[in-house]
């Protein structure tokens, strides 16, 4: 399994461990979250409570910048700056999500080729 991907990287998890079943433990672990906070940002989407989104991208924050997701780091940094929910948020929350939806299946292809 390559460490780099066009979309995001293992490169951080290959530094701290060398070690294939935590690799594998890691990448399902982000796998699982990336599922809910796909889910939560299309909640957010309907009941636009911006502190549950500031909340929710605080939470997500740490595993995506560990997986160095591509473009989701800059999407963070905005939201994390936005003091209402408007059009731009709300185009910022969909490119997240996108992101999200994008990686999912292409990680679980790649804990199918990581040998545990």
């Amino acid at each position: 399994m390559r460490a780099d991907h066009a979309l995001y990287s293992y490169n951080y998890l290959y530094k701290i461990s060398g070690n294939s079943a935590f690799i594998h433990k890691m990448i399902s672990l982000f796998i699982n979250s990336v599922t809910e906070y796909a889910d939560d940002l299309q909640l957010l989407q309907e009941t636009k409570v911006l502190h549950d989104l500031k909340r929710t991208v605080h939470k997500l924050k740490p595993s995506v910048l560990s997986m160095e997701v591509m473009g989701a780091r800059e999407i963070i940094l905005k939201l994390e700056e936005k003091k209402n929910w408007d059009g731009e948020l709300e185009e910022l929350v969909a490119q997240l999500k996108g992101i999200f939806l994008q990686i999912r299946p292409m990680m679980e292809e790649d804990l199918k080729e990581l040998k545990v």
